[in-house]
């Protein structure tokens, strides 16, 4: 038997974190899980046998296993746009749907870890609109994908942590990659100073800055708000109802989240900034933004802010 060591422990656990939140769809959730992955990795070290495999696959396969007990209870975080259609009115009651599991974005320097890690986080494949196509599909086709794509283990090490035959694994693999190129727009960047200038327009209650930044079609959805619109019109009518209702006063902060372009924004009451959403941004094909993608949730914005801050 191999002697498992706190040392390997803390060398996968960023793989852990990265594994279950792909699956789970929630930092929080996926620190927990990953949290009583490493616990049960610990308490089983014992029983791990380097002759039946390599250490890699039998840990995500522990982790793959907490992960499938929370799915049981949660097996799909969706956005605004999976429940419902199109339909935001300026100045409706904003309702919040707080018994919706709604899928969460995680802040790109959230995991830290090693250059090809970082590597690995800034890529396409872990952008949100992937992270959100990849709620559809199996815990295997999921997980496969993750294994794969994001975390470098092999067509092996896979299929142990999943449990099944390498073919098997392969062919979730490639149902995974068939359905993210078919569920998900392909990426466009956006112009080098769009989120800047969105952040400016927004500081100075700009709704006509605004409205030249976002693209005809653009999509804008506010979870735990289960109302969402598309176009430029009830994205500009909402803006300006915001600003009437609450104020003219605003300040911004660049994060990133998902390997994609976000900021925090502020109320500023009394002098004094007041935390409001996270916002994430994906652009279109001419540059602008095409996706505005806002959070009022308290937790949420902590924790952006505390990663914004190096404190996590």
């Amino acid at each position: 038997m191999a002697v498992i060591g706190e040392g390997e422990l803390a060398g996968i656990r960023r793989g852990l974190v990265v594994f279950c939140y792909q699956l789970l769809g929630s930092p929080f959730d996926a620190e927990d899980a990953a949290q009583d992955a490493l616990e049960r990795i610990w308490r089983a070290r014992d029983a791990f046998d380097p002759a039946r495999g390599g250490f890699a696959g039998w840990a995500y396969g522990i982790a793959r296993n907490v992960c499938i007990d929370r799915l049981r209870r949660v097996p799909r975080r969706p956005l605004p746009r999976d429940l419902r259609e199109p339909g935001l009115e300026a100045g409706a009651p904003l309702v919040p749907a707080l018994d919706v599991p709604w899928l969460q974005p995680a802040p790109s320097g959230w995991l830290g870890g090693s250059d090809p890690e970082g590597a690995a986080e800034r890529a396409e494949e872990v952008r949100f609109a992937v992270t959100a196509m990849l709620q559809s599909l199996s815990p295997v086709q999921r997980g496969a994908f993750v294994l794969r794509e994001l975390l470098g283990l092999s067509a092996g090490e896979t299929a142990a942590a999943l449990s099944v035959s390498v073919a098997s694994a392969n062919s979730a693999l490639q149902r995974a990659r068939a359905a993210i190129r078919e569920g998900t727009r392909r990426s466009h960047p956006l112009a080098a100073d769009a989120v800047e200038r969105y952040a400016r327009a927004i500081e100075g209650a700009d709704v006509a800055a605004l409205a030249a930044l976002v693209s005809d079609d653009v999509v804008f959805e506010m979870p735990p708000v289960p109302q969402w619109s598309i176009g430029r019109e009830p994205y500009t009518a909402f803006m300006a109802h915001l600003f009437d209702w609450r104020g003219r006063d605003w300040t911004t902060r660049s994060v990133q989240a998902n390997g994609q372009h976000g900021l925090l924004l502020y109320r500023v009451t009394e002098g004094a900034p007041e935390p409001h959403t996270v916002q994430l941004f994906d652009g279109d094909a001419s540059g602008g933004i095409g996706h505005v993608l806002v959070y009022q949730d308290p937790r949420l914005f902590r924790l952006f802010e505390e990663v914004a801050a190096g404190v996590r």
